[in-house]
């Protein structure tokens, strides 16, 4: 064997022996849902956040959308004016800065929702571009049908859950989308927030929808 052949043999055994001792760095794989409920927190609806027509119940945890006009449903002080959803019917929440955070939420009898989260930064006023280069990761429903991100308009391949929860992961900077019921995997955003971020829930049942949707406990 040539000097040539032994060096050649030589770098492709450390190559080899580096890659095959070097640790497990795939961060891209999605927690078990079982695993991201044991970061449950507690989550209220910000009525200060909300759009006029969305009313909120007095415990924080359901919100809907009432259509009389010139009623408004949340009363929207002038020093909170800069908060509110003026347009689009959204809602924030409020939970505990956590490096990771999990909440579900029913929308069984819903046609129409979004759910996801925020920036704390991010507009609030008009017509919203729901993508993260805007600061939110967010999945909707539309007609009871059409699962989808607003990044384009792939339908998610999964069936209609009655029940979302929603994992968000500052450290892998991943929020992920679960069907509650069987521990599926909706959708994973892999480019996320980071805790610096401060990122919030985002709800909306969206416009003449009749149906509430509710924040609940795991235990419910």
């Amino acid at each position: 064997m040539g000097p040539l052949i032994q060096h050649i043999c030589l770098v492709t055994f450390f190559i080899f022996f580096a890659c095959s001792s070097a640790p497990d760095t795939n961060t891209n794989l999605d927690l078990p849902h079982n695993e991201a409920r044991s970061h449950e927190v507690d989550v209220v609806l910000d009525g200060k956040t909300a759009h006029s027509q969305l009313k909120i119940s007095h415990n924080g945890k359901v919100v809907e959308w009432v259509t009389q006009k010139g009623e408004p449903q949340t009363e929207i002080d002038k020093n909170d004016i800069d908060k509110h959803f003026d347009e689009d019917p959204y809602v924030l929440g409020s939970m505990g800065r956590a490096m990771r955070a999990y909440w579900e939420v029913c929308v069984k009898e819903n046609k129409d929702w979004v759910l996801g989260v925020t920036s704390a930064t991010a507009n609030r006023k008009g017509q919203l571009v729901l993508s993260p280069d805007n600061g939110f990761w967010v999945v909707r429903i539309s007609n009871g049908e059409n699962l989808k991100t607003f990044m384009g308009d792939d339908v998610l391949n999964e069936r209609i859950p009655h029940r979302v929860g929603i994992y968000v992961d500052y450290q892998e900077r991943k929020v992920t989308f679960y069907n509650a019921e069987d521990n599926s995997l909706i959708y994973s955003f892999t480019n996320g927030p980071s805790y610096e971020d401060d990122v919030r829930p985002l709800f909306s049942p969206w416009k003449y929808e009749k149906q509430p949707i509710t924040i609940l406990s795991i235990s419910t």
